[in-house]
């Protein structure tokens, strides 16, 4: 048999359930805390050693830039030399090497992000690659604007070279 409650009774139960919960949403917020913290600290300490590398929102990255260390691993994973990675970031001499002697010396750490970027990276491509399709069908199928009508024919034969060019590639 099933106990019945007093009002009073079930009003105190629930007020002891809304305290208890408040208890652990503010361990959680605790702990969560703390993790953030220990996380941040351990990375401060491992890039003292490296003032170029540092960490920020965006992951590791070049001080003084928006370059993060992904970015550059894009090129490193294609085997450029440091020359051209210095070229294409337009970074000093010292920027590179400094970036190349972090990632040499964490590695695996790196990498892992790496793969965590690049996942996320492909993730982001296919959710709007999926839901700016139809919009890009319409624009497909739109007519060209009137008065250039020449230039879209122009251009059309030019995608039409290129595909071309590519299939016998």
């Amino acid at each position: 048999m099933s106990k019945t409650f007093s009002i009073e009774e079930l009003t105190e139960r629930v007020i002891q359930l809304e305290a208890e919960v408040k208890r652990l949403q503010d361990e959680v917020t605790s702990l969560r805390s703390s993790y953030a913290s220990s996380a941040k600290n351990e990375n401060a300490l491992r890039l003292k050693e490296n003032r170029t590398v540092v960490y920020t929102e965006r992951g590791l990255t070049i001080a003084g830039t928006r370059i993060t260390l992904y970015d550059v691993m894009d090129y490193v994973v294609k085997s450029y030399p440091p020359v051209f990675i210095k070229d294409i970031f337009n970074l000093t001499d010292q920027q590179v090497t400094d970036v190349m002697d972090y990632i040499n010396t964490h590695r695996e750490e790196v990498e892992r992000e790496y793969e965590i970027v690049l996942k996320n990276a492909e993730e982001h491509r296919q959710y709007w690659e999926e839901r700016n399709r139809e919009r890009f069908a319409q624009i497909a199928a739109m007519p060209p604007t009137p008065g250039k009508e020449e230039l879209y024919a122009k251009l059309q034969a030019w995608k039409e070279k290129i595909r071309k060019n590519e299939s016998a590639l």
